[in-house]
């Protein structure tokens, strides 16, 4: 192998290097954003079962109050 080929080599070697570093940041970001979406589709089903619970409160506050409405005139 020629000194010209080593040289070239050596820089292949670098840039591949600098590459997996990239790949490997870019790797802990992804991790990251996952585990933002994650907490974002537990807040989802939160807020959902939430909801739910206010509204058959108030559906069954509705109904008594309509009973008891309709029930004194």
């Amino acid at each position: 192998m020629s000194p010209d080929e080593r040289d070239r080599l050596a820089k292949v070697e670098q840039i591949v290097a600098g590459q997996q570093r990239s790949l490997e940041s870019i790797e802990a970001k992804l991790d990251h954003l996952t585990s933002i979406a994650d907490m974002g589709k537990g807040a989802l089903w939160l807020a959902l079962k939430v909801g739910g619970i206010m509204a058959m409160i108030i559906a069954a506050g509705w109904a008594l109050f309509d009973k008891l409405g309709k029930g004194n005139s």
